[in-house]
């Protein structure tokens, strides 16, 4: 499991070693910017009125995983001190972390670390679509990030600059939920939690957007 840790001047990347609920809100246990020290990071703050995401999951994967009452993490870490030796393996599994650029949507996996980095593009609108060439870019404005979507190999989409956006006086058809699946070669991305196939898709007159390629990348910003 790895995410994305928003801090004052920037941010890093870290591997999760343990997820925290206490009660109204949760934590992480990850390293500090150095990779010196274990620390814990509440997932968001308040800015001024707005609530911004701090902490950016992107890989959900996690072996030696266990769930115990309200806390989460590894079987070796949870629910012991944290003493030199598990530093020691916190360290080792930071040391061989491995962030791409670009993720690309290949399996499941894949798309449960986009779901879980962009909470599914929840009340996110599309900022831009261009072309390059023969690839197609969306550009979306999420809660507290920005992602770019590369789509590669046939490219299809029904979206359009502006869709998603919550404007006063203007009606735009918001982004509530979403679905990744694959299919023909082809991975789809909809507007619809429960749509998991082409049938789906157009049963349910689904935005979305195709291609036989699809790469993401997203960037932190200031606000939430």
């Amino acid at each position: 499991m790895i995410a994305r840790i928003r801090e004052k001047n920037g941010f890093y990347d870290s591997a999760v070693f343990a997820i925290y609920d206490h009660k109204t809100y949760a934590e992480v246990l990850v390293f500090d910017k150095e990779e010196r020290n274990l620390k814990r990071v509440p997932f968001t703050s308040i800015i001024g009125h707005i609530i911004r995401i701090d902490v950016f999951i992107f890989d959900t994967k996690a072996e030696n995983w266990i769930k115990k009452g309200k806390n989460e993490g590894y079987d070796w870490l949870l629910g012991h001190t944290i003493d030199a030796e598990i530093i020691r393996r916190c360290a080792e599994i930071q040391a061989n972390i491995h962030v791409p650029e670009w993720f690309e949507l290949r399996n499941k996996d894949d798309v449960n670390g986009l779901i879980s980095a962009t909470t599914g593009l929840h009340d996110a609108y599309v900022k831009k679509i261009y072309k390059r060439g023969e690839k197609l870019y969306l550009h979306f404005a999420a809660w507290s990030c920005e992602v770019l979507f590369e789509l590669m190999g046939s490219p299809e989409t029904n979206l359009f600059e502006g869709y998603g956006h919550m404007s006063i006086g203007d009606e735009y058809p918001l982004i509530d939920e979403a679905s990744v699946f694959f299919e023909d070669g082809k991975v789809c991305w909809t507007d619809y939690e429960n749509a998991h196939s082409f049938a789906d898709r157009d049963k349910y007159k689904c935005a979305y957007f195709l291609a036989e390629t699809i790469r993401w990348k997203f960037n932190l910003t200031e606000s939430g």
